[in-house]
């Protein structure tokens, strides 16, 4: 199927193809124009999954439990998806368009000021403290993984390992996933079980220090050699950056190795690194974080049987542009 077909499918929808963004080996991404009934449009990116390019067990195991988690997560650091339809082999997830691309390319070409990684990390903070009261971990958080907005704002995506755990204070799990780079000392030494949510912890310290420095704390092809780096806590930040002694002590409080002394989400909030930004929280964040509202685990809404549907569709009840307010705190950014 040609992106023209990809095309027509979508027009059905009042959905008009703009132009190709991105292509992966199983998957295409386009940005998309879609109309309203009052004559109003919003922008939107469409991720078309050719599940012909798969492994069987993705499609019937993470696909569903990507999709099903990310229709039920309604956080505004979390990407929003607006609609998932079906045409035959291919799977189009209709979402949130972030105008300033992923993390990882943005910190190719610019340096971060102090007020602005904090800005953005403590969004990345609110985000995962969403995720963990509702017992979702991410298990893949990465550089790659986070978007930023026309606004400069945080979104969080990619769910392909994300799944369920219980709300209990170790939720242990067995299957190792994730990015090598951004994996903890346990994940690395084989621990079984494993704690998913102090793997997201620790993830997220590997992009505070990212944000910090321009590069990952631990690089190496060598999975033993690169575990031996994070026991001794073997890293080191650039002579041409200044950083703070709180940043760097709030870094090292995430990649502490032993996992049992590894900061929460929670205390991190807390550290006078974060405080010192007097940051004021959004009150659509603090809501979203407030919320008793459950993410049901035994009550999917998007399923291996859906999937198995060839016209299959769930759609939210309406298509909103997604709030993204000016990032004050968005500091003059300087070429590396």
């Amino acid at each position: 199927m040609s992106a023209t077909s990809d095309s027509s499918f979508l027009a059905r929808y009042n959905f008009k193809v703009r132009k190709q963004i991105g292509e992966g080996s199983f998957s295409k991404v386009y940005l998309v124009k879609l109309g309203n009934e009052d004559g109003s449009s919003i922008t939107i990116a469409t991720k078309v999954i050719n599940k012909n390019r798969v492994s069987p067990r993705f499609v019937e195991k993470f696909l569903p439990r990507e999709l099903d988690l990310l229709v039920k997560l309604k956080h505004p650091y979390i990407v929003q998806v607006h609609s998932v339809l079906q045409n035959g082999y291919k799977i189009f997830i209709n979402m949130e368009y972030a105008e300033n691309g992923d993390l990882f390319t943005y910190l190719q070409h610019k340096t971060l000021e102090e007020p602005q990684i904090r800005s953005w990390f403590m969004q990345i903070l609110y985000a995962f403290m969403y995720m963990h009261r509702m017992g979702v971990v991410h298990r893949d958080l990465k550089c790659e993984n986070i978007l930023l907005t026309r606004n400069y704002n945080v979104r969080i995506t990619d769910f392909g390992f994300a799944r369920f755990v219980d709300l209990g204070r170790n939720p242990g799990v067995d299957t190792a996933c994730g990015t090598m780079l951004y994996s903890s000392p346990e994940l690395l030494s084989g621990q079984r079980p494993y704690n998913p949510v102090l793997v997201d912890v620790w993830a997220i310290g590997i992009v505070l220090y990212t944000m910090t420095n321009n590069k990952e704390p631990f690089r190496d092809k060598n999975k033993r050699a690169m575990l031996k780096k994070q026991l001794a806590k073997k890293y080191s930040f650039r002579s041409s950056m200044i950083r703070s002694r709180r940043l760097k002590d709030l870094i090292a409080t995430f990649l502490e190795p032993d996992c049992d002394n590894r900061t929460t989400l929670k205390d991190a909030l807390q550290h006078p690194w974060i405080k010192e930004g007097n940051i004021k929280i959004p009150e659509d964040v603090v809501m979203a974080n407030d919320s008793n509202r459950p993410i049901l685990k035994n009550s999917p809404v998007i399923t291996r049987q859906s999937l198995r549907e060839p016209g299959y569709r769930y759609q939210l009840a309406k298509y909103e542009k997604t709030n993204s307010v000016i990032n004050k705190r968005f500091a003059v950014l300087k070429k590396k």
